[in-house]
């Protein structure tokens, strides 16, 4: 029982690194379209920030994809992290904003 525990465990976090990356990758590529970097995380949005063809300082934030876990039985919903609606008739299958 102790090896399952364990076991699940890793494999857990390997996927939530996966997953770390995958949308670091995403913010990072997402910024670099507008020639700006990546500059924070805040529940379901990201913020980018560098200079504009002016020269200007600019800032861009952008929501997080609908749907993205942000919080303890939470997703984002068009950039607000949003408790999952459970259905009492099946609690199975929530609604989401996605």
């Amino acid at each position: 029982l102790t090896l399952s525990v364990v076991l699940l465990a890793t494999f857990d976090y390997i996927h939530a690194n996966h997953c770390t990356t995958g949308l670091a990758k995403y913010m990072e590529t997402k910024c670099a379209s507008f020639n700006l970097k990546f500059v924070g995380l805040s529940d379901c949005k990201f913020t980018c920030q560098g200079k504009n063809y002016k020269g200007q300082e600019q800032i861009t934030n952008f929501n997080l994809a609908n749907g993205l876990p942000c919080g303890r039985c939470e997703e984002c919903c068009d950039g607000i992290c949003t408790p999952v609606q459970i259905s009492s008739q099946d609690p199975s299958t929530p609604k989401s904003c996605s």
